[in-house]
């Protein structure tokens, strides 16, 4: 029996963010030759004004450099509310409490996180989510490309999340091998989000990635119906783990930095 606990984080609202899951009931043994990675170094680029503005606590010179960065103008409504004092429960059933503003700002992650859930609310509430991309963009330049002067996920970005969740749901499945009917359950929505998922990946733009569980194999890619690796992408910048887990390359480059 999982143990509930009372534990405070930091609960940040994505309002954006499509449910993803796949997943295939085969997984080949089969591995391709991994070569030694090094570690990403990033060096931080000098400050503009508007940048710096764009990281303070103060919330009228913070949206202002918003406004002027992405070019949107922000309502009275594309807010991020401090939820402190209230909670909710996770999928454990574990009590969550929103921590407050001000702590934040001691922690000096208000600003960033700000600036994401006011440009959501900006998309939802204009559809245009071209500025909250753009933002992202500058943080996870592996996640994007950009296609006819617009901003979209690429096949970087859908490969990661489908390998994390194939790998959910393969745990799962394995938790439940001795119980046939949940077994059978799991491997009926692993299909299903496979094929969904698979007419995603292939419509993406960017480099076909290695995505365990998904197109790892050649045999893997021609069942799950979609393109195999690059043949160019092990000797490729997109050839490192910290490309598909965080978004970013081992050279920091990021031509969308603002």
């Amino acid at each position: 029996m999982t143990k509930k606990f009372k534990r405070k984080m930091i609960a940040v609202p994505f309002a954006a963010m499509t449910s993803m899951m796949l997943m295939t009931s085969a997984f080949a043994a089969e591995a391709t030759p991994v070569k030694e990675v090094e570690p990403i170094v990033e060096v931080a680029p000098a400050k503009t004004t508007t940048n710096l503005k764009l990281e303070s606590n103060n919330d009228v010179e913070r949206r202002q450099a918003l406004e002027e960065t992405f070019n949107v103008k922000l309502s009275d409504t594309d807010i991020w509310a401090d939820k402190a004092g209230e909670h909710v429960y996770d999928p454990y059933g574990n009590k969550v409490e929103y921590t407050p503003h001000e702590a934040l700002k001691v922690l000096n992650i208000y600003a960033v996180n700000a600036n994401r859930q006011e440009l959501i609310q900006y998309g939802i509430r204009t559809n245009d989510w071209q500025p909250y991309y753009a933002f992202e963009a500058q943080k996870t330049p592996a996640y994007f490309e950009l296609v006819d002067g617009k901003y979209e996920y690429n096949k970087t970005f859908w490969g990661n999340q489908i390998e994390s969740t194939l790998k959910d749901m393969k745990e799962k499945l394995a938790d439940n091998w001795g119980n046939e009917e949940k077994r059978a359950e799991i491997e009926a929505d692993m299909k299903v989000y496979i094929k969904k998922q698979a007419t995603i990946f292939n419509e993406a733009p960017g480099m076909v990635p290695y995505v365990i569980g998904l197109n790892h194999t050649a045999t893997l890619a021609k069942e799950n119906g979609v393109a195999e690796v690059a043949k160019d992408y092990f000797d490729s910048k997109y050839n490192h783990p910290d490309v598909m887990t965080k978004g970013i390359f081992k050279d920091g480059s990021n031509p969308f930095k603002k």
